[in-house]
């Protein structure tokens, strides 16, 4: 009972000192949605997305924003949400009759350059 009663009380008096709630925006970031489904961002056409390796900055260079996770159209439709750093190393990263030493990793968002997209962005 007296454990029940400090677990209680402790988690009580932390809750008052927590400085990261709704109430306090400032340590919040803003995301924002670019492009839908119904209407996705066309292609860049910047060769940067295609020669990019796994090079993760690419985003705020062209765009300026941190994208944290997007979607690419295929021709059978949607892929899932690549999300950056998690699960968008692209699995087919070069022609597999290139010879080892010409294979690259390449990260998902390569298909930028030439497919449609949509992504979300924080600030």
């Amino acid at each position: 009972m007296k454990t029940k009663i400090f677990v209680l009380f402790f988690l009580m008096t932390t809750a008052m000192f927590a400085h990261a709630n709704i109430g306090n925006t400032t340590t919040q970031q803003h995301c924002t949605s670019i492009g839908t489904e119904s209407a996705p961002l066309p292609p860049n056409q910047d060769s940067t997305w295609a020669n990019g390796g796994l090079n993760r900055s690419h985003d705020r260079q062209i765009y300026g924003v941190d994208i944290v996770a997007y979607k690419i159209k295929w021709s059978s439709g949607w892929s899932d949400w690549f999300v950056k750093g998690v699960n968008d190393l692209y699995a087919f990263s070069t022609p597999n009759s290139a010879s080892p030493s010409d294979q690259d990793a390449r990260l998902a968002w390569i298909y930028f350059y030439d497919h449609n997209f949509i992504a979300i962005y924080c600030q």
